[in-house]
């Protein structure tokens, strides 16, 4: 049984002259913005009745720093693991719990335990870590979705322990009134790599760490929302993720042969449904926004890596990984080559794709990419995602012909339930785009109006979405928070969200689909749904190769998650 779980896992030269230019404009001062959400100023305002912890005393010690955020499904929390290394150059100590995001039931218990992942910790025993090892610090990582119980938690641990608690992540960069939640006392919104370690070092040595950069600091009645700290220029000065930690907290991360890596950071481009428009508009002025690592500092790490930990598979996890600077490709696919030797993914955008790269980084080990289709109607893609005309439904289709002229499969991503109307044909138009395209995985998820994000406004003004007070699932691949006509056209666009993926996989099912979509069987296709992306993540495109020690980490997973959505 536990085999046949298993076998179904959850998932997921020289640049073109656009690229150039695009990368020299933000080398320029960043995104063309006209406003921007974080004062540029640091502001003290009045407010009343704002509950913060007394004024840390110095202490003549290393920090102790606990570093907590919920279970990591498809990657390893990067930024996570990129503070701690960051902390512990300074000398703190720094200890990660990784938070158990299902309460199994009763009659799982034993296979939840045994079978599924053991280092995952509930609240109980994050308790007694506070308990035993006394932190100064927890800081929490977030998205959206998952503030929820981390908020719930902290505000429990607060009536019990003195520490102070920080929130981080893209919840509380894009959501600044998180910070009147759950018994916060700061929360970090932007990049923590310079900032978290100095807001730190301040409480350590007893200096105002309450006006530290990239901080809104609850403090003495009072909340300080300081400005932005630049952005991290050079990428190689950073020290490299310190995966320990994770793996020590949640050892199962350790044993599955794929794992994550950054070469870069930062998305020139404005897409509606994305964080990254808000996030460049806020850094305006504080340095590149594009910015790469050297290919042999990333090789360097790989190589790192490979010596400690089992490693088959490297998910290059940057926004767009073939968005470098000329030459950049050329030596990372020669080094890679000869140093690392096995396959390897990354994101893709289909309008700065050059025939010549994927030749080459095809013969250096690429086996996948993840390419950004989102929708079938051109018209939705620039009306409501804001997608300029760059990736049509042409412009896919090429790229798609392009990979599968050098054997490179495709996963390709897509957006259904969609705030517009006829929003069940617009999806149609979708599925049959992906019939076209024949990907390995045809990825759907549900649209989510994420806070801060151009569609949410969109949204909110056409009547498909109110934002009194919303509740966001940690998972958009269930169902959709946007406000239909009927009941029976958000089942629609629910349902055919999860038979996408199968209907692409099987073509002949294209005839049923529609009226398989009437029917009321969410939960049944919600099945169908998962064990189909995990077939094809961990078959068909990242094969398990000890099965012996990864099928009962990837049966558990599958498991916890069907239970969790």
């Amino acid at each position: 049984m536990l085999y046949f779980l298993s076998r179904f896992i959850l998932f997921f030269n020289n640049m073109p002259d656009e690229n150039l230019k695009i990368i020299q404009s933000y080398s320029e001062g960043g995104a063309n913005a006209t406003d921007t959400a974080i004062a540029k100023d640091t502001q003290t305002n009045n407010v009343e009745k704002i509950k913060s912890t007394p004024r840390r005393k110095a202490v003549d010690r290393p920090m102790r720093v606990i570093l907590i955020c919920k279970e990591m499904i498809a990657y390893e929390r990067i930024a996570m693991m990129q503070l701690s290394s960051c902390l512990k150059k300074d000398g703190h100590e720094v200890r990660a719990a990784v938070m158990n995001s299902t309460t199994p039931l009763p009659g799982l218990k034993t296979v939840m335990g045994k079978v599924g992942k053991p280092g995952l910790m509930g609240e109980e025993q994050i308790r007694k870590l506070i308990r035993d090892w006394k932190p100064d610090i927890i800081a929490y990582t977030a998205m959206t979705g998952e503030h929820y119980s981390l908020l719930d938690f902290n505000q429990k641990m607060k009536k019990e322990f003195d520490f102070y608690a920080v929130m981080g992540g893209p919840h509380a960069i894009f959501n600044t009134q998180v910070l009147d939640e759950g018994g916060l006392d700061a929360i970090c919104t932007g990049e923590g790599d310079l900032s978290f370690p100095e807001f730190v070092r301040r409480m350590q040595k007893g200096e105002e760490y309450w006006l530290t950069e990239t901080f809104f600091v609850k403090h003495n009645g009072q909340l300080y929302t300081n400005p932005l700290h630049e952005l991290v220029q050079d990428l190689n000065d950073l020290p490299f993720p310190d995966r320990q930690i994770l793996y020590d907290a949640d050892p199962n991360i350790a044993v599955v042969g794929s794992k994550s890596f950054h070469t870069s950071r930062g998305c020139p481009y404005r897409c509606s449904y994305c964080f990254n428009k808000k996030y460049n508009d806020n850094y305006k002025g504080l340095g590149n926004i594009i910015r790469c690592r050297s290919p042999e500092n990333v090789v360097k790490e790989i190589e790192w890596v490979k010596e400690r930990y089992p490693l088959t598979m490297i998910s290059f996890v940057d926004d767009i990984f073939f968005l470098k600077p000329p030459g950049w490709l050329e030596e990372f696919a020669r080094l890679y080559k000869e140093r690392i030797n096995l396959p390897f993914n990354g994101n893709v955008r289909a309008n700065i794709l050059k025939e010549k790269d994927i030749a080459m980084l095809k013969d250096a080990g690429l086996s996948y990419v993840w390419m950004g289709v989102e929708t079938g109607n051109d018209e939705a893609a620039n009306k409501v995602f804001l997608r300029d005309g760059s990736s049509s439904s042409d412009v896919i289709l090429k790229a798609s012909a392009v990979f599968k002229k050098f054997g490179v499969k495709i996963i390709a991503l897509n957006i259904m339930g969609l705030p517009i109307e006829n929003p069940f044909e617009i999806d149609m138009e979708t599925l049959d785009l992906n019939l076209k395209i024949k990907p390995a995985l045809a990825s759907v998820g549900l649209l989510y109006p994420y806070p801060g994000t151009p569609v949410a406004a969109y949204a909110i003004q056409n009547g498909y979405f109110t934002a009194d007070k919303p509740f966001y699932y940690e998972s958009n691949k269930n169902h959709s928070m946007l406000t239909f006509k009927s009941k029976k056209e958000k089942m629609m666009c629910e349902n055919l969200q999860k038979l996408a993926g199968v209907t692409v996989e099987f073509p002949f099912l294209r005839k049923f689909v529609r009226s398989l979509c009437k029917l009321p069987l969410t939960k049944l296709y919600h099945f169908i749904f998962y064990m189909h992306q995990s077939y094809c993540h961990k078959v068909r495109l990242s094969p398990i190769k000890n099965k012996r020690k990864e099928l009962p980490v990837y049966a558990g997973t599958l498991l916890r998650v069907m239970l969790k959505n």
